[in-house]
């Protein structure tokens, strides 16, 4: 919380979810602006943004959001100096429209992308009803447990702007969320937030500068008068530019941590740096295509799982940074079900299942075959994998070689995140690495109810429905106290540990590396360290 006049000159932007296509949702983390915003070090705590007062009525079923004035839209300087934006000038200010046009956008089903993935969660809004320029009225379907916390982060989005092509021509209303999606400033960023883009140039760098304008100061301090963040895909560079000033701190990816850092102090051979190492709200899968023949039986998956040993990649290859887990929730909360131990690595159990399940080698060629709809079909598979992971490289040669010896033809697809999500939206795979953040207010609706299984570039990639999951899910939604809605995540942990739709691989923990100017930095307990702003200076840096 610390205010200074020092700008944080350089943040690492390298993370191995990011392309030179950076995550919108990261950039709205500096630029955007909620109904409310959610305390990243208590998420249980909600504080005013764009709204000053929330009420709900006895039913649960309307909420009157009412909206602060004079919050403005920041347009990035580099637009509006063009001749062509002219139309763009001047203040135009956040009202409860811009709330109903984000409403719209997630709605209109061409539009795909996040509006996609969230759509789910506002299945039960039956509205959002403007009142007048600064209320707006939630209307509910039916009360769920996460309806509080989505309408809280409800996103305004300028109508005044993505209505209109880059002259300043309205969209046809029967297409414009087609022309949304591909719209011409998608790859910047328009916002109300606590800063404003100023600069950027694709695969380099964006630069953040303080908005002059910012209306929430008190609940949410800028603390930085600038931020620049460094597009860095050589993974093996980051350290490097640590030591040369160029960064101001860095993860610390697992074979730098391991071979650079680890038991070698000073780091880098600088006294003036400093490690925190912090746990990960995440876990990290390979998921498995349901409609591909040879993962539809629940013994295979299993086997494929048995047949990766991942106590020993986490201890290796990803340098200790880790916990093996079982299941998709957060190891350090009440969610997860500690009782269920994660698969062991048990290559003869492997061969075991997969001959049980009818995959044996018929004719002698040493790889497994099943005869599927009259034909024979043999047990080989693309596995999709980061493209700018070394440790992932790791993973698929020696997953590949014991895989190998069962019998199972496997071949890496090294893609960058960009390439790989699209295949991935498209269902075109046969089994990815994947991974997720978990957020805060557990509701698994986005990633595995059956409804999303069959719906585009939804969230349940891999396309797996199970009727005793779908009904946790919808109880989980109407479950309000602590003890029976981890009673339902332990359910829910044990059908999925036996199904095994996912190859749970581990929970990750992250290594930082930072300059001694710097506070010890704060970890967020939702989006883990992607806001600059938990870190702070303790002195002038010195360069």
């Amino acid at each position: 919380k610390q205010k200074t006049a020092y700008e944080i000159r350089n943040c690492d932007w390298s993370s191995d979810v990011c392309s030179s296509d950076l995550d919108a949702s990261e950039i709205a983390q500096y630029t955007g602006a909620r109904a409310a915003i959610q305390s990243q070090t208590n998420p249980d705590l909600w504080f005013p943004d764009l709204a000053t007062k929330v009420t709900v009525s006895e039913d649960g079923l309307t909420y009157d959001v009412y909206l602060r004035k004079g919050a403005l839209w920041q347009v990035p300087t580099s637009v509006l100096e063009d001749p062509r934006h002219a139309w763009m000038k001047g203040d135009h200010e956040v009202t409860a429209d811009d709330f109903k046009f984000g409403f719209e956008i997630l709605q209109n089903t061409q539009v795909g992308g996040r509006a996609a993935a969230y759509r789910s969660y506002y299945e039960n809004w039956k509205d959002l009803e403007v009142v007048d320029a600064y209320h707006f009225r939630v209307h509910l379907s039916e009360r769920r447990f996460i309806s509080q916390s989505i309408i809280l982060g409800h996103e305004p989005a300028p109508r005044w702007l993505y209505r209109y092509d880059e002259d300043g021509k309205p969209f046809d209303d029967a297409t414009w969320g087609e022309k949304f999606n591909t719209h011409w400033m998608n790859q910047l960023s328009v916002g109300a937030g606590p800063y404003r883009l100023v600069a950027w140039k694709p695969g380099e760098y964006l630069s953040f500068e303080a908005n002059p304008t910012w209306h929430n100061t008190r609940c949410q301090p800028q603390v930085f008068s600038g931020i620049e963040m460094k597009v860095l895909k050589d993974q093996q560079s980051w350290l490097r530019r640590l030591k040369s000033h160029e960064l101001d701190y860095t993860v610390v990816q697992p074979q730098q941590y391991l071979s650079e850092v680890k038991d070698k102090t000073p780091y880098l051979g600088e006294s003036n740096l400093k490690l925190k190492i912090h746990p990960e709200p995440s876990y990290f899968y390979i998921g498995w295509n349901q409609a591909r023949p040879m993962f539809q039986d629940k013994r295979v998956r299993t086997a494929l799982t048995l047949a990766l040993d991942r106590q020993s990649l986490v201890d290796s290859v990803f340098a200790g940074l880790g916990k093996v887990t079982s299941g998709p929730f957060d190891q350090n909360a009440d969610w997860y079900d500690q009782s269920i131990a994660p698969l062991p690595y048990d290559p003869t159990r492997a061969a075991q299942l997969l001959d049980e399940a009818g995959w044996t080698d018929s004719d002698g060629d040493g790889t497994r075959d099943k005869m599927i709809d009259g034909k024979k079909v043999d047990f080989s598979f693309t596995l999709v994998v980061y493209g700018s992971s070394p440790e992932y490289d790791t993973l698929a040669r020696v997953y590949a070689e014991t895989l190998d010896k069962l019998g199972i033809k496997m071949t890496a697809q090294p893609l960058e995140w960009s390439a790989q999500l699209k295949k991935i939206n498209e269902r075109d795979f046969d089994a990815y690495t994947g991974a997720w953040v978990l957020p805060w207010e557990v509701d698994p609706r986005q990633v595995w109810h059956g409804s999303e299984a069959d719906k585009p570039q939804s969230s349940n990639y891999i396309g797996f429905k199970n009727a005793e999951i779908d009904k946790i899910i919808e109880d989980l939604g109407n479950t309000y106290d602590h003890a029976g809605r981890v009673a339902l995540c332990h359910k829910f942990h044990a059908i999925i540990a036996e199904e095994q739709p996912y190859t749970f691989f581990y929970q990750r923990t992250r290594a930082f590396l930072y300059w001694d100017y710097m506070n010890e930095p704060l970890f967020a307990k939702i989006n883990p360290v992607r806001d600059a702003r938990l870190f702070s200076f303790a002195a002038a840096p010195t360069r």
